[in-house]
């Protein structure tokens, strides 16, 4: 218990200290430059309206289908499927969204690919931590 209650309290100085931090940074200094706007390829399919419409409408259908075999005939194994399919397309469309937000500010791959992958890296966290809660 005590080493619960330890751990939380070196959490809260930690969290203080990193919005100290952030407070205390000359963010309204900050002007972004030419130099750094994204050039839009319109080659590619992650750039095209269509091929972003399409994607959705089969991500639409795909859960509304696991929803509905999920009601017509509930099983475990459905219920699972459903779970981690959903699942899975959440974590895919965060990650996506904060690789193509990067990108789309002006950063490297390389930096958007690891902004990306520290955000995964947090929602393991999460649900490590979820799960340890969860047990105890």
């Amino acid at each position: 218990m005590v080493s619960w209650l330890t751990s939380t309290v070196l959490m809260g100085v930690a969290v203080l200290a990193v919005g100290w931090l952030a407070w205390h940074r000359g963010w309204y200094q900050y002007s972004p430059t030419a130099a750094v706007t994204p050039v839009r390829d319109p080659g590619r399919l992650s750039e095209d309206p269509r091929a972003l419409g399409v994607a959705f409408a089969v991500l639409v259908l795909a859960a509304v289908g696991g929803v509905a075999a999920y009601l017509t005939g509930p099983g475990p194994m459905v219920g699972a499927a459903v779970a981690a399919g959903a699942g899975g397309l959440l974590v895919a469309y965060l990650l996506g969204g904060v690789y193509l937000s990067a990108t789309s500010r002006g950063h490297p791959r390389s930096l958007a690919v690891a902004e990306s992958v520290t955000v995964a890296g947090a929602l393991f966290l999460v649900a490590v931590t979820l799960q340890l809660l969860g047990s105890g």
